[in-house]
């Protein structure tokens, strides 16, 4: 997975536009636990294609991992209280 490839995913994400599971994000995550070495990976993989749902319990861990590994910087917006991405860049 390459900055540009992640920058792209975050952003489509925010936009609302459709990312391919299978292509895009379970490679993503399956990348992010091999470099972790999380333990029964294998196991945490077939789990979430079995449910693709759980991609959103575990993305915003994934998402900074990224950020951080490839320094990519987010500019955000205060909603409510919370902090929320609206763009993503290098």
């Amino acid at each position: 997975m390459t900055k540009t490839e992640c920058i792209n995913i975050f952003n489509a994400m925010i936009r609302g536009t459709p990312v391919s599971f299978q292509d895009k994000l379970l490679p993503m995550i399956s990348d992010f636990l091999t470099e972790k070495n999380v333990e029964n990976s294998d196991k945490m993989i077939s789990l979430i294609v079995q449910n693709p749902q759980m991609t959103h319990q575990v993305f915003p861990e994934v998402v900074d991992f990224y950020c951080k590994k490839y320094n990519i910087l987010t500019l955000n917006t205060v909603v409510s209280g919370r902090l929320n991405p609206i763009m993503y860049y290098e």
